[in-house]
């Protein structure tokens, strides 16, 4: 058995076991929840199953190309946000804020913002949360902005260019467990693609762009927990591959009912919990996390109640975070592990079938 942990989006930390009936553990599903930015004793036992803070913001900052910009309006005193594009060019994450927005404006007077990432797509994913009562993991950038030059917007322009080619080649060279997830993601990739577009080939008559100077940066979990990350070791973290790709394999996986199903095997499995329904909200390259619905224990709890009030039904969904034993190299990589495990659990489950019938 390998020994695991679970901790519940509002229960405390217990220890489980995960098993598997195969022998073969070629990863070591986990979940766990550890969100201290600092280190510590608890931190470092969970650290290979538990992706860092600083981690989780990169991801966020990179698999993302929409964030909403507040600004404060000076005459006024308070804060003015829209949803805008953005992207991550050499390190230094851009704004493009449409001409004549009054962003602009207040930027002339304060040019002072903030920026939150991760909470817009994929859409019917962050619908789908906020119906049960959660709002996605996100990442807050408190910045100066400062109006990108005019000699400057070439280079931007390419090194967008060569983002949204990349995109393009990796979806192109995709292997077939791949292109199977990604047939069934919506309109997540050209979302993307066409986001990327619009910031490669903008005018100045159309979009003016701001450079972001991060002064903090905080993290901020299932239950609007803040957190505080040091803002160099965000950007001086390490850039996932999946990230390009992240949200349309994540919609490739909940808008499938077979794949939500391989969800509930896991928990079922891995964790031995017994859930109704699951979403996947994150993916890279050491594992997943999930948002799940756990199954009554009482048949007749909910007898009565037409209509559960949100704090009822928001506290029967927790978080489970699946970590693989080793990082996975590739998209198509992360795709067969996945595979690997649905068929680990089915396996299990029918072993365990066998067996209760072999005592009747």
């Amino acid at each position: 058995m390998v020994r695991s942990k679970i901790v519940g989006m509002r229960q405390g930390k217990i220890d489980c076991y995960s098993w598997s009936l195969t022998g073969l553990r070629r990863y070591s599903p986990r979940a766990n929840k550890s969100l201290k930015s600092e280190p510590s004793e608890v931190q470092g036992r969970a650290e290979e199953a538990s992706l860092p803070l600083l981690q989780r913001c990169k991801n966020h900052l990179l698999s993302n190309w929409r964030g909403q910009l507040s600004t404060v309006k000076a005459d006024e005193k308070n804060v003015h946000g829209s949803l805008l594009l953005y992207s991550v060019v050499a390190g230094q994450t851009l704004v493009w804020i449409p001409r004549n927005d009054l962003h602009e404006s207040n930027l002339l007077l304060d040019n002072r913002g903030s920026l939150v990432v991760g909470h817009t797509d994929p859409p019917p994913l962050i619908h789908a949360m906020r119906n049960v009562g959660h709002v996605p993991p996100r990442t807050i950038l408190l910045s100066e902005l400062d109006l990108v030059p005019g000699y400057e917007m070439e280079y931007v322009k390419k090194r967008v260019l060569k983002l949204m080619s990349s995109t393009k080649q990796g979806i192109e060279n995709a292997g077939p467990a791949t292109k199977s997830l990604l047939r069934d993601s919506g309109n997540s990739i050209n979302a993307r693609l066409k986001a990327l577009e619009t910031m490669a080939v903008s005018q100045e008559k159309d979009f003016h762009v701001y450079r972001l100077t991060p002064k903090t940066c905080h993290y901020v979990d299932l239950l609007g927990g803040r957190y505080l990350v040091e803002v160099n070791d965000v950007i001086g973290a390490v850039t996932d591959h999946l990230c390009p790709l992240s949200a349309a394999l994540i919609e490739g996986i909940n808008q499938s009912d077979c794949r939500r199903m391989a969800l509930i095997m896991f928990c079922a499995v891995y964790v031995q919990e017994r859930v109704q329904d699951a979403y996947m909200f994150s993916a890279d390259r050491w594992g997943v996390s999930l948002l799940a619905r756990m199954a009554s224990e009482n048949k007749n709890h909910n007898e009565g109640v037409d209509h559960p009030s949100p704090e009822l039904e928001r506290a029967k969904w927790r978080e489970f975070r699946f970590s693989f034993s080793h990082e996975v190299k590739d998209i198509e990589h992360f795709c067969l592990m996945l595979a690997d495990m649905e068929k680990e659990c089915v396996e299990a489950l029918n072993k365990a079938k066998e067996l209760l019938e072999g005592q009747k």
